[in-house]
């Protein structure tokens, strides 16, 4: 799968303001939810908070990868957001994260959904990757970017 396809434009902000963690995953279900009318923010916001309190998502490096499974229509759909400012996102390495990719995937899609969480992580290794992620200002350069890493 091209991860372009999780995403559509109204999905992604270079721009992300937020004061906290929770304040993050408040503005990430919102995003996530633009667009697809099958999914409820409420309910979005309740699945990262859960899978928040299992262990944070922030994996370090500037990186969150918030996640998790409910019943939809589709098998997978993500949102990607760059904080500027950083996020006290309670990240493994204690630093603010400022790449967020959030992924939404059906409760029988465990197969294309750790696909795709291991196929991110390995992006999110490579320096370079996560560098030019930070200077993105459109969609079109995400992407590019997405399309020629992987």
């Amino acid at each position: 799968m091209q991860l372009i396809n999780l995403f559509q434009e109204c999905n992604v902000d270079f721009s992300l303001e937020c004061s906290n963690k929770d304040d993050a995953l408040e503005k990430l279900s919102t995003l996530i939810c633009n667009g697809r009318d099958f999914l409820d923010k409420n309910k979005v916001l309740k699945v990262l908070q859960d899978r928040e309190k299992l262990g944070s998502t922030g994996i370090g490096n500037e990186v969150a990868i918030p996640h998790g499974k409910m019943n939809i229509e589709k098998q997978l759909v993500g949102a990607f957001a760059i904080s500027n400012s950083g996020v006290d996102f309670d990240a493994l390495d204690k630093k603010p994260v400022k790449i967020f990719f959030v992924l939404i995937a059906s409760k029988d899609a465990t197969n294309i959904h750790l696909k795709v969480l291991a196929k991110i992580s390995r992006l999110l290794m490579n320096d370079n990757f996560r560098e030019n992620l930070k200077t993105i200002k459109t969609f079109d350069e995400l992407k590019d970017i997405l399309t020629n890493f992987s």
